[in-house]
């Protein structure tokens, strides 16, 4: 059902960056609620970075103007907005146009949204226990929104022949290499999935292990859909025990047992039934131990279940219009 009031929406997002499918969810989901929406990347394109090297931000500055003439719009949405300027957001504010920031990127880049979100009339963090940060700043404007599921995409698949017991799909990092690698010492039949080929040393045994690339949403639940669970490693685990991310309700949606570092939002955000199809683990050697669970396969109908719900409760068009009902929309 659309909202009573239709809107001129403008969404600006980071074009450039090939693991935020949020970029189309989010507008998709306003269009869904009746409002007419609009997506401009404010990433800076390189014809923009050789034409201004003295100053690029005003190349992008000058398209978000153009683009919020264009638009005409009543409401502004920006993720994450590392490139909107103060111009920008002065332009929209003397329009009497209504701007929100959502951050999807706390809790472990805190520091760098303290200084972004406070230019907007509403901001909007992935992580519950980072707003009474920002209020410790002195940052007051800053709601918990996490982020979601995309149900046309994210939803359980046919089984497909068994490519391995674990999957990990997702970017490389030092520590998640030394995650899988451990796993991988230990016997775990793990299959990685992701960007990752020039980060691994030429004779590591993860090479053997991985399906290099960058991969669609779709693709992705077809990864799920061959394993026994999937393997969820924030990129913050050890540093902060709570702000989730998105695969953990792409994961959930799609149907699969969920291998995932414990974060405080979950108990919250999930009831009992959901949970079940949520293996936490909070140390290596617990991780180790439910990797060698011999229940995994079992685990997949209660997760197939649950995630009909999961769908329901966390897609981007529940999440769109809480941010709207925040904002007073």
């Amino acid at each position: 059902m659309g909202s009573l009031s239709r809107m001129r929406v403008l969404v600006a997002v980071p074009g450039n960056l090939r693991t935020v499918p949020m970029s189309r969810f989010v507008p998709d989901a306003f269009a869904a609620l009746g409002h007419e929406a609009r997506a401009v990347d404010y990433s800076l394109s390189w014809l923009e970075k050789l034409k201004s090297r003295a100053d690029p931000a005003k190349a992008v500055e000058k398209r978000m103007l153009r683009a919020i003439e264009d638009a005409r719009p009543d409401f502004f949405l920006t993720l994450y907005g590392a490139n909107i300027s103060g111009g920008v957001l002065e332009h929209l504010r003397g329009r009497g146009i209504t701007t929100a920031n959502w951050w999807l990127n706390d809790p472990f880049q805190f520091e760098r949204a303290a200084r972004i979100l406070p230019g907007y009339d509403f901001a909007f963090t992935n992580a519950r226990f980072s707003v009474d940060a920002y209020a410790a700043r002195g940052i007051r404007n800053v709601h918990f929104l996490p982020t979601a599921c995309e149900p046309s995409v994210h939803r359980p698949a046919p089984d497909r022949a068994p490519t391995c017991d674990i999957s990990f799909a997702g970017d490389w990092s030092a520590m998640r290499e030394q995650i899988v690698g451990a796993l991988v010492a230990n016997g775990v039949d793990v299959r990685i999935f992701g960007p990752w080929r020039r980060k691994l040393a030429d004779g590591s045994p993860l090479r053997a292990r991985l399906e290099h690339g960058f991969f669609s949403p779709q693709r992705m639940a077809e990864i799920f859909a061959a394993c026994k669970a999937t393997l969820n490693i924030h990129t913050w685990r050890g540093r902060f025990d709570y702000g989730l991310n998105p695969r953990v309700f792409e994961a959930a949606a799609c149907g699969v047992p969920q291998l995932v570092d414990h974060k405080r939002e979950l108990d919250e955000l999930f009831d009992e039934a959901e949970r079940a199809a949520l293996l936490v683990y909070r140390s290596d050697e617990e991780l180790l131990q439910q990797c060698r669970r011999k229940d995994l396969a079992g685990l997949r109908s209660g997760a197939v279940a649950a995630s009909a719900s999961i769908r329901e409760r966390h897609s981007y068009l529940a999440r769109v219009r809480e941010l709207l009902r925040v904002c007073g929309k």
